[in-house]
């Protein structure tokens, strides 16, 4: 991406330019007459840094005190425009700056979500085979009783059985209540972190949906680093 710097010559504001679309900043006759219609060009590079250049032979520029006439500069040096030393905001140029958001990290956090919902139903389908196993257990002790033949064992079989189906009638009432909840706060965490790096919007789909259907965020339209 390519910014032109300049003055505008009517309003006497900061002009940058990109492509076809020219936008002023500050206010009016705020920026010296030594700074000229079309100073410097500034040009993003791939690792965040830009490089500044003169568009003329004649423009001043200053990068930490020093003329240069082309640099590599980050936002932490000071450039300065024209004689006067206009100080350019990077406040400024941020503004201009087409958003990223990285949403790599976010695959992890479903890949978490998914798993930990999937043990639960998980344990939930095994509590409730156990408990299966317990009422035909409970059943069969109560038959028990009526097998005269097999003595004092038929009561040791059906105190047994109704112990097993007791213990997974408290079982189930107790998981009947932390199931929903560990399911909440699962949800909830993920509401809290399952979101958009610039904008904090939930994305309400799985992340393979997600990076299928989507090169920018639904919502204030960052590009996805995936």
């Amino acid at each position: 991406m390519e910014i032109i710097i300049g003055r505008n010559a009517q309003t006497g504001q900061l002009n940058l330019t990109i492509g076809q679309q020219t936008k002023s900043y500050g206010a009016q006759n705020s920026v010296p007459r030594s700074v000229s219609r079309r100073h410097c060009r500034l040009q993003l590079l791939s690792n965040g840094s830009f490089t500044i250049e003169n568009l003329k032979m004649e423009n001043d520029t200053f990068v930490n005190g020093r003329p240069v006439f082309t640099k590599t500069v980050t936002r932490d040096d000071v450039v300065e425009l024209g004689g006067d030393h206009y100080r350019l905001n990077w406040e400024v140029i941020d503004q201009l700056m087409p958003k990223t958001a990285d949403i790599r990290p976010l695959k992890e956090i479903w890949t978490r979500y998914e798993e930990k919902t999937n043990a639960i139903q998980t344990d939930m389908a095994r509590k409730n085979a156990i408990r299966g196993i317990a009422g035909a257990f409970g059943t069969l002790g109560i038959l028990c009783t009526f097998f005269e033949s097999l003595g004092s064992l038929r009561f040791a079989i059906m105190g047994l059985g109704l112990l097993l189906t007791v213990t997974m009638v408290v079982i189930s009432y107790l998981d009947s209540k932390n199931a929903p909840k560990k399911r909440k706060e699962l949800q909830q965490k993920l509401r809290n972190n399952y979101v958009c790096p610039c904008c904090k919007k939930y994305f309400n789909m799985d992340y393979d949906l997600l990076t299928r259907q989507y090169d920018n965020c639904p919502y204030c339209k960052a590009k996805f680093i995936k």
